[in-house]
């Protein structure tokens, strides 16, 4: 178990991680309101020629497309207290890896790095609140280190490690301030229940004994 100092860190790294994915998260919070607000407003027009059946079932269409808007709206709202705090829910690994590929998309598409994602997922269950942070982390400590046009690829194939292989070594040597350094990952990782093993060209990511998924 992490001593209080280090689960004080931890929490720290996480905000870290936090704070580069957030605009992802807001725009998924925007996204639907700013739909909804569109939808309002064509509510309030009322085409010409248009007869009384028409426009009655054009609004129902327009009030149910808003409806709609406003229930994916609350429910990423909801689903941003699972960022904040761990309240123990579980996932599978394919959807938590989705997730966060969505989540690095900006990262992965500015990285000038050749990334390939395994297409098999080990079928196992892992906690959301510390490996979707962990996760990120490591690719987002990664990802800026690697050369450029490097080739990287992420095998999640394993239910008891998951590997990413590089063509050319990481260099830390000019890192930004809000870079990652692989320390930060590996508290991150120790915190969690997870182990970090640096190879040259390959960093392992070891995982808290899985549990199936049936």
């Amino acid at each position: 178990m992490p001593t209080s100092l280090e689960a004080l860190a931890a929490h720290g790294v996480r905000l870290k991680v936090l704070a580069q994915v957030f605009p992802v998260l807001r725009h998924e919070v925007v996204g639907p309101l700013s739909n909804a607000t569109l939808a309002t407003a064509m509510l309030r027009q009322t085409p010409e020629g248009a007869s009384p059946d028409a426009l009655q079932q054009r609004c129902q269409r327009l009030a149910g497309d808003l409806t709609g808007m406003l229930e994916d709206s609350v429910a990423v709202v909801r689903d941003l207290d699972q960022w904040l705090a761990d309240h123990g829910a579980q996932a599978p690994a394919d959807t938590l890896l989705r997730e966060c590929r969505k989540l690095m998309f900006s990262h992965l598409l500015l990285s000038r790095r050749n990334v390939t994602w395994s297409e098999s997922v080990a079928a196992v269950q892992l906690p959301l609140f510390a490996s979707r942070y962990l996760l990120l982390a490591w690719l987002l400590c990664l990802l800026p280190a690697l050369p450029a046009d490097t080739d990287l690829a992420l095998d999640f194939s394993q239910a008891d490690a998951w590997h990413a292989r590089f063509s050319a070594a990481p260099d830390f040597t000019g890192a930004q301030p809000t870079d990652f350094d692989p320390q930060e990952v590996e508290l991150l990782a120790g915190a969690s229940g997870w182990r970090l093993e640096r190879q040259t060209h390959c960093w392992s990511l070891h995982l808290p004994a899985p549990t199936p998924d049936k």
